[in-house]
């Protein structure tokens, strides 16, 4: 029976209208299903079409970049898919046993640190110890300019005006990583294992600096929520293998340390502060996209400075005199940011992304990030109604919205994107609301069978 009567005698239809919703809710949860998967394969038969078409937009495994440019996709089975396929039931058996729920806050972060360089680096090693340390050693990558490189001071100096002697990846970013790379060989860390390490010390740090900023934000159950669907993603493919997961790191470490100042008052908030602008400061100087990332911390501010909170202004004076202090730390020592993003546009307008034409790529590049995310982070976002937790999630969505509308960027957004992935992946917390749904525990089973098929098929270019 669906209906009963009232106190007065008239008709209650509840049940009706609650089943409705669910029926609505469902359909609307398919059709979005439907639109992410239409999107998807527009990003191949659209892509496949273009590689045939013109060779040198250099993809391979369309939407996606493969290592071979004329066919990136090679079946393939390794020990390293064994390694991340424990690792990824492991995580899943902890949600299922709710042990998320039951453990100290400080040792779920950690261990979901722990886990996620454990499964990203279990997926390089699908290729061996080259699939840990091509994106490092390829001739195209940073390493390769060490020897060219002057030294650090006339790098800077002349790093604008020389940007056509040095690798196509060095001519795609800022001069930062380089210069990192330069003081591991000053301490004699030298080769690609150093460089690699960097990346999977950097896949630990992203996942704790990002829950510390969703504890500062939104407290500690959305930490144990979120922390399971940082670990078993699809995106975690480029993470040890890209130094894009060591911006990521930085910039995530960046807006913790922004979220975590707003927290607190007088000159500790503008001390936490400081430390957040040095980091996001550091970030322009890491990757270009770290203009649109700041986007991340600022909607987190803006809503405490409506709430009024004490420690706001403070925490953003802070903020803002670190990242003015790298600004100028570069400018004085002979690179200036708007000098470097001007040409480093007009070469990529001269170079590949003259063959990679919009029409394609307005859906290739979301079709991309749909598959970096997994169904997982979508069928989360759907559900997520938490409005500070969409402070966080709405300042990725934001950023990666900015940086694919101007056009910054053509195809490779699985490795360029890296740094705000992980704030959309988040929003898949709202598919573990409380610790005995098991749910949540299904939908990490699908990410990873997502992630490992998905490596188990691609060769990619990094």
């Amino acid at each position: 029976m669906t209906s009963t009567c009232g106190e007065h005698g008239e008709l209650v239809t509840v049940p009706e209208t609650r089943r409705l919703g669910r029926w609505v809710r469902r359909a609307g949860f398919a059709f979005a299903f439907l639109i992410a998967a239409r999107v998807i394969a527009i990003g191949v038969d659209r892509g496949r079409a273009l590689q045939r078409a013109a060779p040198e937009v250099f993809l391979g495994a369309a939407p996606l970049v493969g290592r071979d440019f004329n066919d990136g996709w090679d079946w393939r089975f390794g020990l390293g898919l064994v390694g991340a396929g424990i690792v990824g039931l492991v995580v899943t058996v902890a949600v299922w046993r709710q042990w998320f729920w039951r453990v100290r806050l400080r040792f779920v972060v950690l261990a979901t640190a722990a886990a996620a360089m454990a499964f990203a680096t279990a997926l390089a090693l699908t290729d061996g110890a080259d699939g840990v340390l091509h994106g490092a050693s390829d001739d195209t990558e940073y390493l390769s300019n060490l020897g060219i490189a002057p030294p650090a001071d006339e790098f800077l100096r002349t790093f604008v005006d020389q940007l056509d002697r040095y690798s196509v990846h060095i001519r795609g970013h800022p001069p930062g990583f380089l210069l990192v790379l330069k003081f591991l060989d000053f301490i004699h860390l030298r080769g690609a294992w150093p460089v690699a390490m960097l990346s999977v010390l950097g896949a630990g740090i992203v996942v704790v600096a990002t829950l510390i900023a969703v504890w500062a934000v939104a407290g500690g159950q959305w930490v144990r929520r979120a922390a399971p669907f940082l670990v078993v993603v699809p995106y975690a493919l480029w993470l040890v293998t890209s130094a894009d997961a060591v911006y990521a790191a930085v910039g995530a470490s960046g807006a913790a340390a922004v979220a975590v100042a707003l927290r607190l008052t007088s000159w500790r908030a503008s001390a936490v502060g400081l430390a957040g602008g040095l980091l996001l400061g550091s970030l322009l100087f890491l990757t270009y996209l770290g203009v649109v990332f700041v986007l991340v911390p600022v909607g987190i501010v803006g809503v405490a400075a409506t709430q009024r909170r004490l420690g706001a202004l403070w925490a953003v004076a802070g903020a803002v005199a670190g990242g003015a202090v790298v600004i100028v730390a570069f400018r004085l020592a002979g690179f200036w940011w708007i000098d470097g993003a001007r040409r480093t546009r007009t070469e990529y307008w001269e170079g590949t992304a003259q063959f990679r034409s919009w029409d394609y790529f307005r859906f290739g590049n979301i079709a991309v990030a749909l598959i970096a995310l997994g169904p997982a982070v979508i069928a989360g976002l759907l559900r997520l109604r938490d409005r500070r937790m969409w402070l966080l999630v709405g300042g990725g969505l934001a950023a990666l919205a900015v940086s694919h509308v101007t056009q910054y960027t053509r195809g490779e957004v699985e490795r360029i994107w890296l740094p705000l992935y992980p704030w959309l992946a988040i929003g898949a917390a709202a598919l573990a609301p409380r610790a005995g749904r098991r749910s949540a525990a299904m939908w990490l089973g699908v990410q990873a069978v997502c992630a490992i098929l998905l490596q188990a098929a691609l060769v990619s270019k990094w």
